[in-house]
């Protein structure tokens, strides 16, 4: 792997940790995200809630405010149609919520991935209606396509309102009041790339705003920050950039959920052995949260998710946690064998492709995985991958990009031969017919045989190279700063150069990872290498090593920690 070390002026690092009385070492991880002035690093090392914006500046935003207040005010029967992911779920949520906070029982429909399939789709409403007569319909994270079914609820005289950022595939439907990011200018605009529960947040800090300035009571003793750690997890889970507004609003929704959880995510934060004395990182949603919410949609059960995180009942909330909890242990036996599958047919059939489109069918190939197994295959080869699985004639799944690769643009070239599809850059969804599956893996991977569709080589930018009496607990607090991370926000990378392991790394857990000490007299630093048994580092030899720096929280401690990420022989 390439090791990227580009050189800052020394004098720019030195002038701008003058005027921000901050280490060297932050002034050079402030200057490569551009911060280079106090104007520019101060409101991004110290992010308030006051610098979001107005709500009313999100085109459209006031218009859905009021058509929902005008339903408020009505009594309206409402209907919320979201998403199974985590985005559409905590989407769900936070509009339920704040409809509920007005006295209102607003119906809420989930879609079933395998029936149903992804977003506004006729059986999804027709199953959301059957309970009553509605008057206005809320779709969440997805509706901005759905054209026909946007046709079927003005006909029957129903309004609609989309809450939404997927891109847009053609034609807009002119009948639904529709807030997506996609459909207008973005130049200088600060909420462009807010995920729906971001949007989500947008909104209700809207309606709060709206009725407030009608002196609603019930406004007035409402809080928009109740809703943040909501936003804060559709956020990091949908991978949008955390830049601007996600990152504020992403940051604030970690302390809440800490410091203020609803009694849903207390249960999850309980079951999943969250040590509350310490910050919470992005990380911890990823990887601890995230998934237990998102087994429930790949399972055929979204609603279980909802109820959840809507629960006021904190024994039923930790029965439901519970619940989810076996569903993430099921998803995980599930996708242990479809990856392996997987990787044998892509190794097989496209070790000489420029991109991988795996389609099966069978028990084994359940619709709920398919996209991380895709996510894995794709971090694994290097090249876009879709895994596609049989469905009544159709085979229908999610497809997983890499760096310098547009998968949106990818499916378009041959959006002839696909039946839906839909998504961004690096994360799409898919439908082919069974006639139709081999001339999509031609045209597929032929469009991306195109010089322009080139991937880029695998590279680590390495931030900045320490010494082992540079890594300690100031030195964490500082990098907490620029943080949370994520897409567009890369957490640092640092090296150690010419430095000797005096003793053997440790395999540990399953064997696929080990742990190392580095020794530099008295000071000493652990380090953690996960699923690199294949590459474990030589001892008594000089050697350089690419880590990312992480607090070790074990057995009352606190104590930094290094996490190798590449390593190579001295030069």
């Amino acid at each position: 792997m390439l090791w990227i070390e580009e050189q800052l002026d020394n004098h720019r690092v030195k002038d701008l940790s003058a005027k921000l009385s901050c280490s060297e070492l932050l002034a050079k991880l402030l200057l490569r995200r551009d911060l280079d002035s106090l104007e520019k690093a101060v409101p991004y090392l110290y992010p308030k809630l006051a610098h979001l914006t107005d709500p009313f500046t999100v085109p459209n935003l006031k218009n859905a405010c009021i058509r929902i207040c005008q339903s408020i005010d009505k009594k309206d029967k409402i209907l919320i149609v979201g998403d199974y992911d985590v985005d559409g779920i905590t989407s769900t949520v936070i509009v339920a919520s704040i409809i509920q906070a007005f006295g209102l029982d607003p119906h809420y429909v989930i879609p079933h991935r395998i029936e149903e399939g992804y977003g506004l789709t006729k059986d999804v409403l027709e199953r959301g209606m059957n309970r009553d007569k509605i008057d206005l319909v809320i779709a969440l994270d997805c509706g901005t396509n759905s054209v026909e079914e946007a046709s079927f609820l003005e006909e029957q005289g129903i309004d609609l309102v989309i809450i939404d950022h997927h891109q847009s595939k053609g034609n807009i439907h002119q009948h639904p009041t529709i807030l997506n990011p996609h459909l207008h200018d973005k130049k200088g605009i600060d909420w462009t790339n807010l995920c729906t529960a971001g949007l989500c947040f947008k909104l209700i800090h809207g309606i709060i705003k709206y009725l407030r300035e009608k002196k609603n009571e019930i406004a007035l003793n409402l809080n928009p920050k109740d809703y943040l750690a909501l936003a804060a997890l559709g956020t990091l889970a949908d991978m949008v950039p955390l830049e601007g507004e996600n990152r504020v609003l992403t940051k604030y929704g970690l302390k809440h959920l800490r410091h203020n959880p609803s009694v849903g995510l207390a249960a999850l934060i309980k079951l999943a052995k969250f040590d509350t004395r310490f910050s919470f990182d992005a990380e911890d949603i990823t990887f601890r949260i995230a998934p237990r919410i998102n087994a429930c949609g790949r399972l055929n059960k979204p609603e279980v998710a909802a109820q959840l995180l809507l629960s006021q009942d904190s024994d039923n909330a930790m029965r439901l946690a519970k619940q989810m909890d076996d569903f993430n242990e099921e998803r995980k036996g599930i996708e242990a064998k479809l990856t392996e599958t997987a990787h044998s047919l892509a190794e097989e059939k496209f070790a000489s492709l420029p991109a991988v489109v795996i389609a099966g069918e069978g028990k084994e190939w359940n619709p709920g995985v398919v996209g991380i197994v895709a996510g894995k295959l794709a971090n694994s080869l290097n090249k876009p991958c879709i895994v596609l699985a049989y469905d009544k004639g159709r085979y229908k799944g999610s497809g997983r990009g890499i760096a310098g690769i547009n998968l949106v643009e990818a499916l378009a070239s041959c959006s002839d031969l696909l039946e839906h599809w839909g998504g961004h850059p690096v994360a799409v969804g898919l439908t082919v017919c069974e006639s139709k599956i081999n001339d999509f893996i031609s045209a597929f991977t032929n469009f991306l045989a195109l010089d322009n569709n080139k991937p880029q080589d695998p590279s680590l930018q390495i931030d900045a190279v320490l010494k082992v009496h540079d890594i300690d607990g100031e030195l964490l607090n500082e990098i907490g700063m620029i943080g949370p991370f994520g897409q567009e926000n890369r957490e640092p990378i640092f090296a150690l150069k010419e430095i000797i392991l005096h003793s053997k790394p440790r395999p540990v857990g399953n064997g696929e990872h080990f742990q190392f000490r580095v020794e530099n007299g008295e000071r000493s630093i652990a380090g953690i290498a996960w699923k690199m048994k294949d590459r474990t580092p030589p001892i008594n030899k000089k050697i350089d090593l690419a880590f990312r720096l992480k607090w070790n929280r074990w057995n009352n401690q606190n104590t930094p920690q290094m996490v190798l990420q590449d390593w190579k022989a001295s030069e």
